[in-house]
């Protein structure tokens, strides 16, 4: 569907699949003895058609895709939760470690004889060089690629960096086929290029220009040495988000911390191209491997109550290590709870301390906001209880008395094939069911519509075609 100045001129479908639980694999990595398994659950859609504005719209939801399958994860249920954080561009402040890995790339690339000759043939004014020692995130990424190197002098590698739309190449496979062998230790049984195509080419996302020269949809950030492939983001680039899907490099490359140079490049992009954030996935506070993400500052995490943003900072940091899973809009209604019941309603609420907050956590009292945590059944539990995710009140859905104020689920629209597109109310069976019976159509769409939210439920369409 075409939606206001994002040039999106096909359909944006989407097909419910349901809540489903499984094993983690992020808490097994950290200490397989110690977990047990059906520790976590989506919501899971998908489609083979999406519009980058609906995206963007999801991801600022907490959903997240992989190939056409689109989720969102049980945060309340989950041993790892998962937090969607997203990085502003301009804001962005290079740690030292950070700098130093980009500049020894460029120092390889370059060469000790560029660096002297350059040095001598173009002397850098006062000027230049007070800026040189002010770090520019741009000039500095920039600075290797055969387009900035001084025309008049050979560099000692010719580096290229390039946005290729994210159709399958066999150098790509082979890229590909190298890094799942060597870092993720995989063997043949686990690689095919019918996997590869699946998970990092062909996007469901339309690819096209908006306004003409920003890029949108999915594309993979190339990057050549003396022209061969040694490492490709893929990227979904969305009307205000440069969103990292997966980074991938050669083994002969590992030592030059490609990991770091590549967020500096898509932290560079989305800064450049106007694209205002830069999203690195979910975060991961439970697992040593995903914290690195907090490192690129300042990082903001998603409120899946209010749908509001908090900085990753010491005190969510805190929050993360002490609760089920994070919450700074849950927080401040605990904390307003338990002042209120300092002050008895009479006088002026006083501050709960920590030791409050926390015995208030840990109650086992129904009755108490701050024990709500604790109440949550497990993942296996959860899917097989029957109940609706309506009832279970799973986190980052919109709860049904919002949606019906913003929603008519009558006139949601429906793909029936051949049969073409129509309203819910248009099918048979629509009024034999409510709205919290998950088996029945008019619940199934309900859940679907609480987890995609208000606006993609109005413009989306609801695929059963598949």
């Amino acid at each position: 569907m075409q939606t206001n100045d994002h040039a999106c001129n096909k359909l944006s479908l989407l097909t419910p699949i349901g809540y489903q639980h499984g094993d983690c694999g992020y808490c097994k990595a950290e200490d397989s003895s110690q977990r047990t398994p059906n520790s976590r659950a989506s919501y899971y859609a998908s489609s083979n058609s999406l519009c980058p504005h609906h995206y963007q719209i999801l991801m600022d939801r907490g959903w997240r895709r992989s190939g056409t399958i689109l989720y969102l994860p049980d945060a309340a249920r989950s041993c790892c939760p998962h937090y969607t954080i997203r990085l502003p561009a301009a804001d962005f402040k290079s740690g030292k470690d950070q700098r130093q890995s980009l500049n020894r790339w460029n120092r390889y690339v370059l060469g000790e004889k560029y660096i002297k000759e350059a040095s001598i043939k173009y002397p850098k004014s006062k000027a230049e060089k007070k800026q040189e020692n002010d770090f520019n995130l741009l000039s500095t990424v920039h600075e290797p690629e055969r387009t900035t190197v001084k025309p008049d002098i050979p560099p000692e590698h010719i580096f290229t960096v390039t946005l290729e739309p994210d159709d399958f190449t066999e150098e790509k496979f082979a890229l590909f086929d190298n890094y799942q062998r060597h870092v993720h230790h995989e063997g043949d049984d686990d690689i095919s290029k019918a996997g590869f195509k699946r998970f990092l080419c062909s996007s469901p996302l339309h690819r096209h220009n908006s306004n003409g020269s920003k890029p949108l949809g999915s594309w993979h950030h190339c990057y050549r040495l003396d022209g061969r492939l040694i490492a490709m983001s893929v990227l979904d680039l969305l009307p205000h988000a440069v969103s990292g899907v997966y980074f991938l490099y050669h083994s002969d490359f590992e030592k030059w911390s490609f990991g770091k140079l590549s967020a500096l490049r898509e932290a560079a992009l989305a800064l450049e191209r106007g694209y205002e954030f830069y999203y690195m996935g979910y975060y991961i506070h439970g697992c040593r491997k995903m914290r690195y993400k907090g490192d690129y500052r300042p990082q903001y995490v998603l409120d899946l109550h209010e749908f509001t943003w908090d900085p990753l900072d010491d005190e969510m940091r805190r929050l993360m290590e002490s609760r089920s899973y994070a919450s700074m809009s849950k927080e401040r209604a605990r904390m307003a709870s338990l002042e209120g019941k300092e002050s008895g309603g009479d006088e002026p609420p006083s501050k709960a301390s920590k030791q409050d907050v926390d015995a208030a956590a840990a109650s086992d009292d129904p009755a108490n906001v701050a024990g709500e945590d604790i109440k949550h059944p497990i993942p296996l539990e959860a899917s097989s209880s029957g109940l609706s995710l309506l009832e279970l009140g799973m986190p980052g859905l919109t709860p049904l008395p919002d949606l019906h104020r913003q929603v008519d689920l009558d006139t949601m629209q429906v793909h029936l094939g051949r049969d073409g597109v129509h309203e819910m109310q248009d099918i048979v069976s629509w009024h034999s069911g409510a709205e919290t019976e998950s088996r029945s159509i008019k619940g199934a769409i309900a859940e679907y519509a609480s987890a995609v939210g208000p606006e993609i439920a109005k413009e989306v369409v609801c695929d059963f075609s598949r």
